[in-house]
């Protein structure tokens, strides 16, 4: 080895005692062999120590295939410190050095902006842009910024200006239709500019003409002491017996400082035989509230009218009519639909024997979950006949006819799982009739639309289809679900039915054959029910009917208990 050489190595040996910053140097195996003072943290983290190695996944990081391969930087997290490690391949020392740079202020600084609801940008003292959180969009977009690149605009003016005095300024510019004031505040020990941003746009308006708005418009202190109103908000403050420089109510802080935290839509509010819309803006820099109210009584007052109305139309056509795709106007058209019956065997006995509250009670329980089925498959409920029920598949709403086939037959089987819970609920009411049900399926061309006078109308379904519905109901067994020819050849390779027998129906010329409905076949449906019952045992499981569960898990082991005794 050359004098030259000999040197290089002793200067290579000796120079990181003297380095403020952890380097570490491992044989190209990955074995310790040096480390200095600062990398006491990294060593300790990796539990090694001279001679030995670090965990395989650390390895990976630093070792090299060939001398010449590059290896990236990676970070590592200590006790206390972040660092970021550079590998480098000494050929002179046929080793590998680890220099280490400690990052942990930067990772401090860098962890909270993007929760910042407010602006926050980062940009070096040459006027690089290194960092900006969501907020900051509108500023980015008018400006037409990127990291990585110069900024310009009158940014690029005020972040010399701070480069230069060392000291924190403040400004206001305009993006995107909005006002920022914003401060620039230099990291003199990392050579960049954080920028602080606040949307002042709101207040720059209340100070030009709060008293035109025509919409109640209140400042608020940072305690909620009231500074200012106009003259739409007068109702208000007498409402709530205010007047300026007193406190607003714990009720009413409670509910704005949720709201402001929230950064939602706003809070709605009762105020006197009026209800206000209200938004809270926390105005940082000035130190008060801006509260921004809306008087939506008469909004409100016909909502409630259109909900009492909702009431009255299945959820497809009550949508479709209040959004405009329906016109409220005699109007029909011909479509294959599939049209579903059913009704309760022998509800007229069962209801003589019944006290009217009882019935009641019985009567809206079984047709809101035979409902609720029913709208989450996207069937049109079309009316109630006593106990009797008719819904049909395929308008407003359709999803093909052998998708809107298939969902009224599996709505069916979910009814009739569905009335096992029912049964039980009837008998702890008393009741000892049996709960049977018949059903009828039937797919076929039908008029369908608004029928009635020109004062009174009803969306409804006609036609030979309808009819043939209500006789396949007619016709099944106590707790069967019969369904027709046209329904079986279009849901058949999706659900498994037997066949009944053929059926004779006044006005066609030939029988109609006639199918019972028995399983999904391919993907079965998903159920929340089981029922099991034989002798000294019973459990009906209904999950969205539980509501105590814990309770539940006590009784079932308890019970798996006693079983195994």
């Amino acid at each position: 080895m050359s004098q030259k050489n000999s040197e290089l190595i002793r200067i290579l040996e000796k120079f990181p005692d003297q380095n403020p910053n952890p380097v570490l140097r491992f044989t190209y195996e990955g074995s310790l062999v040096y480390f200095n003072e600062p990398s006491i943290d990294i060593i300790n983290e990796w539990h090694i120590g001279i001679g030995e190695k670090p965990e395989k996944n650390l390895l990976k990081l630093f070792l090299f295939k060939t001398p010449s391969q590059k290896k990236k930087p990676f970070e590592i997290k200590t006790s206390k410190k972040t660092f970021l490690l550079t590998p480098v391949y000494v050929e002179e020392l046929k080793c590998i050095n680890i220099y280490g740079s400690d990052i942990t202020a930067i990772k401090a600084i860098d962890k909270f902006p993007d929760q910042n609801p407010n602006p926050v940008l980062r940009i070096t003292n040459k006027g690089i842009l290194t960092y900006f959180n969501k907020a900051s969009s509108k500023i980015i977009e008018e400006f037409n910024l990127s990291k990585g690149r110069l900024i310009n605009g009158p940014l690029l003016d005020l972040v010399g200006r701070a480069s230069i005095k060392k000291n924190t300024i403040n400004s206001e510019i305009e993006a995107q239709s909005r006002t920022y004031f914003i401060y620039l505040v230099p990291v003199p020990e990392f050579d960049f500019i954080i920028v602080y941003g606040s949307d002042i746009t709101s207040a720059k308006l209340l100070n030009k003409f709060p008293d035109q708005n025509p919409n109640p418009v209140m400042r608020f202190s940072k305690n909620w002491l009231l500074e200012y109103f106009n003259n739409a908000s007068n109702y208000i403050i007498e409402v709530w017996n205010l007047s300026i420089n007193e406190k607003l109510s714990k009720e009413m802080i409670n509910n704005f400082e949720k709201n402001n935290h929230k950064n939602g839509d706003g809070l709605e509010i009762k105020t006197g035989n009026k209800i206000f819309h209200f938004n809270v803006i926390e105005i940082i820099e000035f130190e008060f509230f801006l509260v921004y109210g809306t008087d939506i009584t008469d909004a409100k007052d016909k909502e409630m009218i259109l909900s009492k109305l909702s009431k009255y139309f299945s959820p497809q056509v009550y949508k479709s009519i209040f959004s405009g795709e329906m016109d409220v106007k005699i109007e029909t058209n011909r479509k294959n639909l599939t049209v579903f019956f059913s009704d309760i065997k022998g509800f007229t006995t069962i209801s003589e024997k019944l006290e009217p509250e009882k019935l009641t009670e019985f009567i809206t329980q079984y047709l809101t979950e035979m409902t609720d089925i029913a709208i989450t498959y996207g069937g049109t409920v079309d009316k109630y006949i006593g106990d009797a029920i008719m819904i049909f598949f395929g308008d407003p709403n359709t999803k093909g006819i052998k998708e809107d086939a298939i969902s009224c037959v599996t709505m069916a089987i979910r009814m009739q799982e569905k009335l096992k819970v029912v049964r039980r609920k009837w008998k702890s009411l008393g009741i000892t009739e049996s709960l049977d049900v018949r059903m009828g399926i039937h797919t076929d061309i039908c008029t369908v639309g608004n029928f009635g006078s020109k004062d009174r109308l009803d969306y409804t379904v006609l036609g030979n289809g309808v009819n043939l519905a209500s006789r396949l109901e007619n016709s099944a067994k106590p707790n069967e679900i019969l369904i027709s020819e046209n329904t079986f050849e279009i849901i058949k390779e999706s659900i498994s039915c037997s066949f009944v027998s053929d059926l004779k129906v006044k006005g066609r010329s030939h029988a109609i054959k006639t199918y019972k409905v028995k399983e999904v076949v391919s993907e079965k449906e998903k159920t929340d029910l089981l029922d099991f019952e034989t002798r000294g045992f019973s459990l009906i499981f209904d999950k969205d009917e539980i509501k105590n569960k814990k309770e539940i898990e006590n009784y079932l082991k308890k019970a798996i208990d006693l079983l195994k005794s």
